[in-house]
């Protein structure tokens, strides 16, 4: 048995955020797009100056620390906007089946053995390996537990999370009160870095009820907790062309006009809400997200890896759907590496519709980072590097293989860069990784901590 005391020898102790000067970058993404030669000032969490390193110098105190962005380029961090990320401890446990059979074969039935320690470890290691890729947001659905879970990895590595509890039939009871918990102790912590969702699996693993009993319990929490930070709602919503059939079956509901059609039906949907996959969309499932304003997550490596097909984000866009982008889970992807996705997302649009202007290089990149900003709630915060929002910054090292030549910033970043040309991430203006070494983290104990993990999973197999 190894207790939760050798989980936390995996941390480091996070600096307080620094003030921090970014200097001289090759190139910028501003909000008006690319900008040469230009540096950043980060103080108290926040992005306070982007200009001129002279003026900037001028202006500020001297910095705690200097940055040589030289050759860089620098992007506001990533925003993952559907994963579990603990599921990186069940990477290549179970793989080529159709999704009902991966979940209620393999994965369900393992992840119910599951300890908080091994959960903890799983979210660590997650967390890990989307810094070093360049997110600096992940909202992740898992399984909770007041001693350790992907909330207690995600506060202790710095990253900005929004958190929730999945919520199912079976567990209705215990899964309500374990979201309110997780409210109660972690909901804005560290100036709102950590926030929390409620979080139904779907509409076929929740009932009717059921959903408008979460749907309550979310307008409770934020009477309670989501004054200044909301409470937001994430459900899976459409991935399988199935779903409407088991509604069918399971509920005697008839939901054949579409899955987030029926959610809205239901009551469950609003401007909070976050919809993963999203891929069989009915007209009425249109309409229901344009009237209720739910946003989409897609998470498209995922869903061609289990087969279910490809969500229609021009579509989505055209009809001014807030669509963000996701990895999903390591178990379903197999990896968290938003530059993969971001690829991906552009070739199906463009692959499907016959037309190599669908989705744009640049669009990509908006959907990966002002998109999951805006689906989080946090747009005035997160996904763009201007005055006034977290020094959630990333940059990348333009002496790599792949930026040779370097003609368009937003070609490079959808279709050329690797996760490994990310040298360093801040995030709320701590250095997370420093010269691609991550700083909250000891990667030597994690390893110790995810081979004794798996070779309990192993005896349980």
């Amino acid at each position: 048995m190894i207790d939760l005391t050798s989980n936390r020898l995996c941390f480091r102790q996070l600096d307080k955020p620094q003030d921090i000067l970014i200097a001289n970058a090759k190139f910028v993404i501003t909000p008006n797009g690319p900008s040469e030669k230009t540096s950043i000032f980060v103080s108290d969490r926040k992005i306070v100056a982007v200009g001129e390193k002279s003026e900037i110098e001028r202006r500020y105190t001297k910095p705690e620390v200097i940055i040589d962005a030289s050759n860089s380029l620098v992007i506001p961090g990533f925003v993952n906007n559907h994963s579990h990320i603990a599921m990186a401890l069940l990477r290549g446990f179970a793989e080529d089946l159709p999704l009902f059979n991966w979940l209620r074969d393999k994965i369900w039935p393992i992840e119910a053995k599951l300890k908080p320690w091994q959960i903890e470890v799983g979210a660590i290691l997650g967390s890990t390996e989307a810094l070093l890729s360049g997110t600096t947001t992940i909202n992740t659905n898992y399984i909770y537990d007041p001693e350790a879970s992907e909330a207690t990895a995600v506060e202790f590595t710095g990253m900005r999370g929004l958190i929730s509890h999945g919520i199912f039939d079976w567990t209705e009871e215990k899964s309500l009160r374990l979201t309110q918990d997780l409210a109660e102790n972690h909901h804005g912590k560290d100036d709102g870095r950590i926030r929390i969702a409620t979080s139904p699996h779907s509409a076929y693993s929740c009932n009717p009820e059921l959903l408008k009993k979460i749907h309550a319990l979310k307008d409770k929490l934020n009477e309670k907790y989501g004054r200044k930070y909301p409470v937001l709602s994430t459900i899976h919503a459409s991935e399988s062309s199935a779903e409407v059939e088991e509604i069918k079956a399971k509920y005697g509901v008839d939901a054949k006009r579409g899955v987030i059609n029926y959610l809205q039906s239901v009551g469950f949907l609003d401007s909070q809400t976050i919809c993963a996959h999203s891929i069989h969309l009915t007209e009425d499932d249109y309409k229901a997200y344009t009237s209720t304003k739910a946003s989409l997550a897609s998470c498209p490596i995922s869903n061609l890896k289990v087969g279910v097909g490809v969500a229609d984000l021009p579509r989505a866009l055209s009809e001014g759907i807030t669509v963000s982008l996701g990895t999903d889970g390591p178990a379903s992807n197999n990896t968290l590496d938003m530059f993969e996705t971001m690829k991906m997302a552009s070739l199906l649009a463009k692959g499907v519709k016959g037309d190599t202007t669908q989705l744009t290089s640049r669009q990509a990149f908006t959907l990966a980072t002002e998109g999951g900003a805006h689906s989080l709630r946090q747009e005035n915060e997160i996904g763009r590097l201007a005055v006034g929002y977290r020094a959630d910054i990333v940059l990348l090292d333009l002496s790599s293989i792949s930026a040779m030549p370097f003609y368009d910033p937003y070609s490079y970043l959808t279709f050329a860069a690797r996760s490994g040309d990310v040298s360093d991430v801040l995030v709320d203006g701590r250095i997370l990784v420093s010269n691609r070494k991550i700083q909250s983290v000891d990667v030597e104990k994690l390893r110790e901590r995810v081979s004794a993990a798996v070779s309990e999973i192993i005896t349980q197999i």
